[in-house]
């Protein structure tokens, strides 16, 4: 469970954050995750990126997740259709991580609100 964006403090010792000058002067944070829905329990798992998303750091956030997958259990990893979601070295990798039990399946084009994932992304960038 994400932890609430606001909370209280007593009065007259407010609490400040300074956003790590490893994240830039933006302040900007990207991040590559996955939910992973087991029976009643939600996880996420989340790999913050250097720079902007590419191709490669998916393919290895996709490797390590298909580490943890079986042929006997099924994985579906949704995604949407981002340029870095379905590139050829990305494309080539799709029937190893079938073979592994983990599947792509994308989203319509502009869909982002069937993407479960796109609330805890919202949640977060909220802080």
């Amino acid at each position: 469970m994400l932890s609430v964006a606001s909370t209280w403090t007593p009065r007259g010792s407010g609490c400040q954050f300074e956003i790590p000058t490893r994240w830039g002067s933006s302040g900007r944070i990207n991040l590559m995750g996955c939910l992973s829905f087991d029976g009643p329990m939600t996880r996420l798992a989340v790999r913050e990126l250097s720079g902007n998303c590419t191709g490669e750091q998916v393919i290895q956030f996709l490797d390590t997740v298909a580490q943890t997958c079986t042929p006997q259990r099924l994985t579906v990893v949704v995604v949407d259709n981002a340029p870095f979601h379905k590139g050829a070295a990305l494309r080539q990798k799709i029937p190893q991580w079938e073979e592994q039990g983990l599947y792509l399946r994308y989203l319509p084009p502009y869909a982002p609100m069937l993407n479960q994932i796109e609330a805890v992304w919202r949640r977060l960038k909220g802080f």
